[in-house]
């Protein structure tokens, strides 16, 4: 049976595309997808180790964690400061990728998950800070894991894709240099907790801070809600739908993952997708 990965995130701009990158390169891994890609998509399941990754889809991996005893869930964690405060995209530098409203809701989501055996929270501080340490800690959750290169050395090896290049904004050493990037547009985070509410508390309990101290630094900052990210208003009946269609995906998502059922719902599947492309 293969060992499925599946790596999601707090939000936008949290490190996925990167340690995405980073176990397609230092590790042993025979299945993995070029950018993001849903953990709806069918696969056949030949390989050993299948990597997959889609940040936004923290909210909807619970049922699939309990109808796939073969499935590891990696969270990235990002101080919701630096996360909210990213523009280094090469396709758009001029906008926000993310908000303070949708990191609470993913990480909400994230938290009811973390005791999950098979739920494993990285923060993506300790990624850019300690590459090699977090490799050690994924190889002594994921034993089926085998080594090629250590994530240190990642940038000599890899050969990423042309969207994750836009998302990495260039190929480097790992670097810590993105860490406390909010200090640079204080405007926009003064304007995303008016709106979303403060954040010390969650800070402190997080590790980030120690204290609130750290609000001084935005005294006397106006804010300024210029290039946000901006998320439609959802009634009651459409999130209910939302969670009627999750429940139905894992239900086939587990017919998938049946060894004698699997090459024939594949290819089913597959059909489907192209027949609809074709129209």
């Amino acid at each position: 049976m293969t060992h499925r990965i599946h790596i999601v995130g707090c939000s936008p701009r949290s490190g996925t595309t990167l340690l995405n990158e980073l176990m397609v390169t230092c590790f042993e891994i025979g299945g993995f997808a070029e950018h993001e890609q849903s953990i709806y998509k069918p696969y056949d399941y030949r390989d050993e180790i299948l990597l997959t990754k889609y940040p936004l889809q923290t909210t909807v991996v619970a049922p699939f964690l309990a109808v796939d005893p073969d499935l590891w869930v990696i969270y990235l964690l990002r101080d919701p400061r630096d996360a909210i405060s990213s523009r280094s995209h090469r396709k758009d530098t001029q906008r926000y990728w993310s908000n303070l409203g949708l990191w609470r809701e993913l990480h909400g989501a994230a938290t009811k998950l973390m005791s999950h055996p098979r739920f494993i929270t990285i923060r993506y501080e300790d990624l850019v800070t300690a590459p090699d340490a977090v490799q050690r800690e994924l190889m002594a959750r994921l034993p089926f894991l085998e080594l090629r290169h250590p994530f240190s050395e990642f940038h000599r090896h890899a050969r990423p894709s042309r969207d994750s290049l836009d998302a990495l904004g260039s190929l480097r050493p790992i670097d810590p240099g993105s860490i406390g990037n909010w200090r640079r547009h204080k405007p926009h985070l003064v304007a995303q907790m008016a709106k979303y509410g403060d954040l010390s508390k969650l800070l402190i309990e997080l590790g980030y801070e120690k204290d609130d101290s750290w609000l001084a630094e935005l005294e006397g900052v106006s804010p300024d809600d210029s290039g946000s990210l901006v998320l439609p208003e959802r009634p009651w009946y459409w999130h209910l739908g939302k969670r009627m269609d999750l429940y139905w995906r894992a239900a086939v998502y587990w017919l998938t993952r049946q060894p004698a059922l699997t090459p024939t719902l594949y290819q089913l599947r597959t059909r489907r997708r192209q027949r609809k492309s074709a129209r």
